[in-house]
C-alpha cells in the first residue's frame, strides 16, 4: 500500500499547472500516487498532465466530462489505494515536505486527519500573504491529538471548510462514507466538516505547507453569482449528515451559528441582482429551514451577525439604534477635533480610529453611570473631548520628535555604534505587563556595557528612523517591515515567539534571521535565502540567581505564572485537581477555573518580584504553546526559574531535553505529570540540588550577556 494518494482535479489551469505538478512530484515523501482527474479541460491542461505522466510512473490520469471539482475528487477516490488521502487544487503549490510532515504526524498520533497551515500567493504582486485565520489555534488545545469536544469555540469555525490543507486517513473516510458534493462551489464543506465532527483524533502541523493562489483568472470564487445557492445545499447536507451520525443534537448550536455566519458571508460578498435574490430566499425560506429563525440574540456567538439577520428580516435591532446614536456623537467629536488640532482630516480620522476601543469603552461607562447616578452627559463628552485632544497632541509631539531623532541620536552616541531594539510592547504603563519589554531592557543593559548606544522603540515608535547601525527586531506577535531608507543599517530579526505566523517572505525582508531554536534554524536554512543563526532564549543572571531576597510565604508552594489566553493549561488544572499547594498569577483564571479560584493570587505578577518568588517557591509548573514546542523554542521561564535554583515541571522537546536532561521534570500526559509531582514530594532535596547546579551553565551559555556577545559577532560578520 502506498502511503498517500494525492488527488488533483484539473480544469483549465494551463498557466499554473506546471508549478503545481512540480511541487507535488518533488515531495520528499516519495511513496505516493498522484491521481490527476481532468474535468473536461478545453485548454492544454491535459497535454501537460500527459507530459508529466510520461516521466513519472506514480502519475495516473483520469478523464471525465466537465462535472466540477467535487465530482472529480469523488472519481479520484475510487482509484485511490493509499493509506491517506490528500486533495489538492491544481492552481496552488506546496512546500516540498508537506506530505512528509503531515504523514509523519498522522502516523505518530494515529490521527483521522491532520491539518496544516497555509498562506495566500498573489500572482500579480509575486507576494505571499499570511492568513492566520485558516486554523484558529486559540480554540484548539495546546496538545494533540484532540477532537471536537476539546475545542473551545465553534467547531465549524476552527478549520476552514476546504480539503486541500488536510490529510485524511482513507479508512476513516471509507468508514463514514465521506464524499464531496457534486456542485459548482462549496463542494468540500460537507466532507471537511463531517470529518471535523466525526474524527476521534485530529492533529495540526503548525507551519505553512501550502500556498493558495488567490488571483487565478478562472477562479470559481470570483463568479459565485452562477452558483449562489450552493452554500445552502452544503449546509443542509451537513445538517443531514450530523443527524445521520447522531451528532446534531450535540452540535446544534454550533451548526446554527455557523449556518448564519456562512449565509451572511455569501450574502455580503454577492453582487446585485443576485444579492437581492438571495435575500428574499433567506427571508422567506432558508433562515427558517436552517434553524436560525426563532432564536433570540443570546443564542448567537456573534451579536453583530444576529443584528444583520434582523435587518434582513426587516427588524431594527435595539443595538443598531444605540450604534446610530453613538455614530452621531462620534461625527460631532471628529468635527470638534478637526477644529482644535492643527493637522489634516486624514490624520485626525486615523488617530480617531486608533481610539475606537477607548471610545466604545467610554460609552459603556457613560451608560452605566447614567443609569446609576444620572451623570451629566454633556460634561462627560467634554472630558472625552479633552482626553482625545491631549492624546492627539502627544502623538503630534511624538511624530515631530521622530524627525529630530537621527541627529539627536548621533550627538548622544558620540561615536559609539547605535543599536535600536524594536520591542512589540505598547507604550505607557501597559509595557510593564509585557515580558518582551523586560527582554529588551536586559539587551539594552548588556549592549551598553559593550560601548553600544542602545535605544528601545516600543510599538508606537516603530516608524521612527534613528539612523541606526543595527536594528534588532524582537519578533513575537507583531510584524515589522525594515525601513530600507537607511541603507547602511543591518536589520536582524530575532524570532523568540509565535513562529507559526511568520512567512518565508517576511523572513527574507531581513539581512539576518535569528531563531530561538537550533532545530528550527536547521529547518529554516533550507527554506530562505538569508542567513539563519540559532539564538536561544536566555535570562539576566544578575537578577535571576540563587542568592537574594525571598518570599517566605511561598515556601513549599507550587507556582504558575501565565494567562489562559482562553485555553485551559493542563498542568494548572491537573495540579489544582490534585490539591497540591498551588498559587497562580495570570489573567482569565477566575473564569476558567471557578471551582478552583482559591489558587489564583492575582491577574499579574510584576517582573521585579519574580526572582524573589522563584527563590522561595518549591517548584514552578510550565508549559509551551504548541507552535513553540513544535519548533523547539524553549520559553525563557525555564531559564529564569532554573537560574534561581527553582525546580521546574514542564512539557518538553528534544532540544530542551538536550540542554536540561535531568534538571527539569518532564511530562506529556496526566500520568507523567502525577509522577513528576510524586518525585518532587518524595525526593525534593535531590530535585532541588539538580536545579541549583544549573546556574553556572546558564550564566555561561544562556545569559543576556552571552547573547549580546553573539549578536555583536553576528553584526560584525554580516555588516554591509
Amino acid at each position: 500500500m502506498v502511503k498517500v494518494s494525492v488527488i488533483i482535479p484539473v480544469y483549465n489551469v494551463e498557466p499554473y499547472l506546471k508549478q503545481c505538478m512540480d511541487s507535488v512530484v518533488g515531495q520528499t515523501l516519495k511513496d505516493i500516487e498522484i491521481i490527476c482527474v481532468d474535468d473536461g479541460s478545453t485548454d492544454n491542461s491535459l497535454d501537460i498532465l500527459r507530459e508529466y505522466a510520461a516521466e513519472d510512473s506514480r502519475i495516473q490520469i483520469i478523464e471525465q466530462k466537465n462535472a466540477g471539482a467535487g465530482a472529480a475528487r469523488n472519481n479520484g477516490m475510487r482509484y485511490a489505494t493509499g493509506k491517506y488521502l490528500s486533495f489538492l487544487d491544481s492552481d496552488d503549490f506546496f512546500e516540498p515536505r508537506m506530505l512528509e510532515k503531515a504523514y509523519d504526524l498522522a502516523e505518530k498520533d494515529q490521527a483521522d486527519f491532520v491539518a496544516y497551515k497555509s498562506d495566500q500567493y498573489h500572482t500579480d504582486k509575486n507576494q505571499f500573504v499570511p492568513v492566520n485565520w485558516v486554523i484558529r489555534e486559540n480554540e484548539i488545545p495546546p496538545y494533540h491529538p484532540f477532537n471536537h469536544r476539546q475545542m473551545t469555540g465553534n467547531v465549524f469555525k476552527v478549520f476552514v471548510g476546504w480539503a486541500w490543507d488536510k490529510l485524511f486517513l482513507k479508512e476513516f473516510v471509507d468508514k463514514y462514507h465521506l464524499t464531496f458534493q457534486e456542485q459548482r462551489t462549496s463542494n468540500d464543506m460537507l466532507f471537511v466538516f463531517s470529518a471535523v465532527a466525526l474524527a476521534k483524533k485530529i492533529s495540526v502541523v503548525p507551519v505553512v505547507l501550502a500556498h493558495q493562489r488567490r488571483d487565478a483568472k478562472d477562479s470559481l470564487s470570483k463568479t459565485r453569482e452562477n452558483s449562489w445557492d450552493c452554500f445552502y445545499h452544503a449546509l443542509t447536507a451537513l445538517r443531514d449528515k450530523l443527524r445521520e451520525e447522531g451528532l446534531y443534537e450535540e452540535l446544534e448550536k454550533d451548526y446554527i451559528n455557523y449556518a448564519l455566519h456562512f449565509s451572511l458571508w455569501n450574502y455580503n460578498t454577492l453582487s446585485e441582482p443576485t444579492k437581492t435574490k438571495l435575500k428574499e430566499k433567506l427571508k422567506s425560506e432558508w433562515f427558517k429551514e436552517l434553524g436560525i429563525e426563532g432564536k433570540n440574540k443570546e443564542y448567537f456567538y456573534i451579536k453583530q451577525e444576529f443584528e444583520q439577520y434582523q435587518q434582513i428580516m426587516g427588524q431594527i435591532p435595539e443595538a443598531t439604534k444605540k450604534e446610530n446614536e453613538t455614530m452621531g456623537f462620534k461625527q460631532k467629536l471628529k468635527r470638534f477635533l478637526r477644529k482644535i488640532v492643527p493637522v489634516g482630516r486624514t490624520y485626525v480620522d486615523k488617530k480617531f480610529k486608533d481610539q475606537e476601543k477607548y471610545i466604545r469603552k467610554q460609552f459603556k461607562e457613560q451608560e452605566r453611570l447614567i443609569k446609576l447616578q444620572q451623570k451629566n452627559m454633556e460634561e462627560m463628552q467634554k472630558n472625552l473631548q479633552k482626553n482625545l485632544k491631549e492624546y492627539i497632541e502627544q502623538e503630534l509631539v511624538r511624530r515631530d520628535n521622530w524627525a529630530k531623532m537621527a541627529s539627536e541620536t548621533k550627538r548622544v552616541a558620540d561615536g559609539r555604534p547605535v543599536w535600536v531594539i524594536k520591542c512589540p510592547a505598547t507604550e505607557g504603563e501597559a509595557k510593564f505587563r509585557w515580558g518582551d519589554y523586560y527582554y529588551a531592557v536586559a539587551l539594552q543593559k548588556y549592549l551598553e556595557r559593550q560601548n553600544i548606544y542602545a535605544i528601545i522603540d516600543n510599538r508606537q515608535d516603530w516608524g521612527c528612523d534613528e539612523g541606526a547601525d543595527v536594528v534588532l527586531v524582537l519578533r513575537g506577535k507583531y510584524f515589522y517591515r525594515p525601513d530600507r531608507r537607511n541603507e547602511k543599517c543591518l536589520y536582524i530579526m530575532w524570532n523568540i515567539s509565535h513562529p507559526d505566523i511568520i512567512s518565508k517572505a517576511e523572513y527574507e525582508l531581513y539581512d539576518v534571521v535569528c531563531v530561538g531554536s537550533r532545530h528550527m534554524a536547521e529547518e529554516l536554512k533550507d527554506k530562505i535565502s538569508v542567513p539563519v543563526v540559532p539564538l536561544l532564549q536566555c535570562t539576566d543572571t544578575e537578577i535571576f540567581c540563587p542568592e537574594g531576597e525571598t518570599k517566605k510565604q511561598y515556601n513549599g508552594q507550587y507556582i504558575f505564572i501565565g494567562s489562559t489566553r482562553g485555553v485551559m493549561r493542563d498542568c494548572v488544572y491537573w495540579a489544582a485537581e490534585a490539591g497540591v499547594p498551588l498559587h497562580v498569577w495570570g489573567s482569565g483564571w477566575y473564569e476558567m477555573m471557578p471551582e478552583h479560584k482559591d489558587v489564583v493570587d492575582s491577574t499579574f505578577m510584576p517582573n521585579e518580584k519574580l526572582p524573589a518568588l522563584y527563590r522561595s517557591a518549591k517548584v514552578t509548573l510550565n508549559d509551551h504553546w504548541k507552535d513553540m514546542l513544535d519548533n523547539q523554542i524553549i520559553n525563557n521561564r525555564i531559564f529564569d526559574a532554573l537560574a534561581c535554583g527553582l525546580p521546574v515541571i514542564s512539557d518538553g522537546c528534544e532540544e530542551m531535553k538536550e540542554i536540561f536532561p535531568d534538571a527539569v521534570l518532564y511530562y506529556d500526559t496526566k500520568e507523567e505529570f502525577d509522577a513528576c509531582v510524586k518525585k518532587v514530594e518524595n525526593d525534593y532535596e535531590a530535585v532541588k540540588a539538580k536545579a541549583l547546579e544549573q546556574y553556572d551553565m546558564i550564566k555561561k551559555e544562556y545569559s543576556f550577556e552571552r547573547r549580546v556577545e553573539e549578536l555583536l559577532e553576528i553584526a560584525e560578520k554580516y555588516r554591509k
